[in-house]
């Protein structure tokens, strides 16, 4: 046979695969909707594209040979890799194309953000993506995600802000602990505690900076904990200490095991925003209204709900 080596496409990994599975080149073309003479030229084309026998005759039967069988062995292999590509787009491409996404951190289990899921009819849906902290802004500004939600000791340059709420750093103790009980708590108290954080670098604004450091004073034990949820239920199981923003701890107090303590000396403030593109469309802006009024809502209500 004269080799042309020219490329099959996909009708002719269609037959070989069919033909393996099967085992006869008629019941493949029945499969393939086929007649059998196109069953037919079609393999006689894939064996002229190939440059090699791929089937031989075996009595009164086709049967495929070695290389025959090495192809259709690829060819499944091909077709189940396009039908898993092509249900794939089909669930990328099932949401609607317009869709405002809205970058979370840290700070992503509290409850309010259900009030946004459901737009109203001419809106379009809310998603929501998990981002790290520090990932936040970029993710905003490179097109990652629509709008971020977080709470800033000063607002991000080069955005746009929509105020949430003004909200204050406070410790978060067991309910169980003698620390519960005092009215402030200073740097020293925490000294020989377990402390619990979402992150090890310290960001300029944070309890680090303007509560351990303002006081000459550093916790022995820092673990870092990057789950809120966990975070708190370890601190009502007594296993550690932390510093929060006040709102977070009202929404997500497990269980009534997490006591809210202000901080000694003055008070460390954070901004909640909204933030997104200075260039962001109308609809963009008009869903950050929305979290502005979920987020005010379940400020007034307390817990989250």
């Amino acid at each position: 046979m004269h080799t042309v080596h020219m490329t099959l496409d996909r009708s002719h990994f269609q037959l070989l695969s069919a033909f393996r599975e099967l085992g006869r080149l008629g019941d493949a073309a029945r499969f393939l909707h086929l007649s059998p003479s196109a069953a037919s030229h079609r393999l006689a084309d894939a064996e002229r594209r190939a440059g090699t026998k791929l089937t031989e005759a075996s009595g009164r039967t086709l049967r495929l040979t070695p290389a025959g069988e090495h192809l259709a062995a690829g060819a499944a292999d091909i077709e189940r890799d396009i039908e898993r590509a092509l249900l794939t787009a089909r669930w990328i491409g099932s949401g609607e194309p317009n869709r405002i996404r809205v970058a979370v951190g840290f700070y992503d289990t509290a409850s309010w953000l259900l009030d946004t899921f459901q737009p109203p009819p001419d809106q379009p849906r809310i998603e929501l993506l998990r981002f790290n902290d520090d990932r936040l802004l970029e993710a905003v500004r490179g097109g990652s995600a629509d709008i971020a939600i977080a709470p800033w000791p000063k607002r991000p340059t080069g955005l746009n802000h929509i105020s949430l709420a003004s909200d204050v750093l406070v410790a978060a103790v067991p309910t169980s602990s003698d620390l519960a009980g005092r009215e402030t708590i200073s740097a020293n108290d925490l000294y020989t505690r377990t402390f619990l954080t979402s992150d090890y670098r310290a960001t300029r604004g944070f309890e680090f900076h303007e509560f351990f450091l303002a006081a000459g004073v550093v916790p022995t034990t820092v673990v870092q904990v990057q789950s809120l949820e966990m975070m708190l239920r370890l601190v009502g199981n007594g296993d550690g200490v932390t510093i929060q923003p006040s709102l977070v701890l009202s929404w997500n107090r497990p269980h009534n095991t997490v006591s809210m303590v202000p901080l000694a000396g003055r008070d460390i403030t954070v901004q909640w925003t909204a933030t997104h593109r200075s260039n962001a469309d109308e609809s963009v802006i008009a869903a950050a209204a929305r979290i502005a009024t979920a987020f005010d809502a379940a400020s007034r209500r307390g817990g989250g709900r």
